[in-house]
């Protein structure tokens, strides 16, 4: 149902053409429902204050208001294939319970600063519980991290042995750029902590409305001020908020790929819990860690809908375009596969061991070449010297203690003080940054 047709019968759009191009995704809305009845009761409440509409039927607005969003939460008032879209369906629900009262919240806004607004409001909310879903998965790595902090295990460069490290020191080290995603995350929030409403199609209302009243009562951080600039940067947000997003993915990315292999019957260096495993249909040896496979494929899904979304906003024009309407999906799905993707590995990890006497056995005599060309130079040798000499003999340097290895790195970062407890304070910090 188009609510900006004068005339149904008359105006009837071909049917076709709406279902392919205009066709809405009813979980999409139905998920920015509640948040578009949010913005509405904050519109209606100024428009009785400013002595636009009258109080009375202010009043009415905002009692129906209330009882329409209780109901989109709990499911009941929900969108159907008739409807155009969430906007639409507000609209007429309101007018039918109310009559005309109804019809005059319409007035100095549009559909265009209501789905700016809307999804603003959304992001708020899905931010809230990622945010807390990103430092459940810190805690997770940091505890791993201190559990493990001193047991031996192979580093590797070039997918080849290297030197000496601790599994302890291979989760801190995913910690540690976890932690620096907080800040992003925080400005991914400022982002959207703002008001769109009042800025209608793009280039305001004659009416004498207090926009900063309705940021006041959204709880936001600051107004949109020009109303161009709100319609405007529909997409841009939501494709910097994905940004913001990125980095934790692609965290995510490789520690599936690390546990893929670490888990294999090659590495055999840790061992997933088979609750996070599954089976094959004909093989009855497989022990498979397929969750990490499909959250290993789903960083690059996300980078999909990441793309989709930068794309649709590109090369238009000033002023509202329908190609915005393409970057709700996307943005709705790299949100929600974001949040799912956080808690999956959380899950994983804890319930990842290392195998400790694997990884010792995989300490072979060569990953100590680097230790002992270390040990000439502090004897006085140059350090290329040494190098050439332990390199034109490998087969000679001996296999060392891995714990008295590892015990001997002592700066800040080594094998032997991987910093937990400085990432500890980290997060600490993260925690207030994200829940002040």
């Amino acid at each position: 149902m188009a609510i900006w047709s004068a005339n149904p019968g008359a105006d009837k759009f071909n049917a076709r053409l709406h279902e392919i191009c205009f066709k809405t995704n009813l979980d999409y809305d139905n998920a920015l429902l509640p948040y578009d009845i949010v913005g509405l009761k904050a519109h209606g409440r100024m428009l009785a204050q400013c002595g636009l509409i009258p109080n009375d039927d202010g009043a009415k607005i905002d009692v129906e208001l209330a009882k329409m969003l209780e109901e989109a939460r709990a499911g009941q008032l929900k969108m159907s294939p008739e409807w155009e879209d969430c906007h639409s369906l507000i609209e007429s629900t309101l007018i039918e319970r109310i009559g005309d009262a109804g019809k005059r919240l319409y007035m100095a806004r549009s559909r265009n600063d209501q789905v700016v607004s809307a999804t603003r409001l959304y992001t708020l909310d899905r931010l809230a519980g990622l945010e807390e879903l990103y430092l459940a998965l810190c805690q997770e790595l940091l505890e791993f991290a201190r559990r493990h902090a001193s047991v031996p295990m192979p580093g590797y460069t070039h997918t080849q042995r290297a030197m000496p490290a601790t599994a302890g020191m291979w989760a801190a080290a995913y910690l540690e750029i976890l932690l620096a995603q907080a800040p992003i995350l925080r400005n991914a929030r400022s982002l959207s902590s703002v008001n769109a409403l009042g800025s209608a199609a793009g280039y305001g209302t004659a009416f004498p409305i207090d926009r900063d009243a309705v940021t006041r009562e959204l709880g936001v951080e600051r107004t949109l001020v020009v109303s161009l600039a709100a319609q405007i940067s529909r997409g841009q947000v939501e494709a910097q908020t994905l940004h913001a997003l990125w980095g934790i993915m692609l965290v995510i990315n490789r520690i599936s790929t690390d546990l893929v292999w670490l888990t294999s019957a090659e590495f055999d260096f840790f061992d997933v819990a088979k609750s996070c495993t599954t089976g094959s249909s004909i093989m009855p040896n497989k022990k498979n860690l397929d969750p990490c496979e499909i959250l290993r494929a789903r960083y690059h899904v996300f980078c999909g809908y990441q793309r989709q979304v930068e794309g649709a906003i590109s090369s238009l024009l000033y002023g509202y375009n329908s190609d915005y309407q393409e970057t709700k999906g996307p943005f709705l799905e790299g949100m929600r596969l974001c949040a799912e993707s956080i808690e999956a590995i959380g899950i994983v990890l804890a319930h990842t061991t290392p195998k400790e006497a694997k990884m010792r056995a995989a300490l072979s005599p060569d990953i100590f070449a680097t230790d002992l060309t270390n040990r000439y130079v502090m004897e006085g040798a140059t350090f290329r010297d040494a190098y050439i000499q332990v390199k034109k003999a490998l087969e000679t340097v001996e296999a060392e203690d891995p714990a008295t290895n590892i015990r001997s790195k002592t700066h800040l970062g080594a094998p032997g003080n991987i910093g937990v407890e400085v990432l500890a304070k980290r997060l600490d910090e993260a925690k207030k940054l994200l829940k002040g």
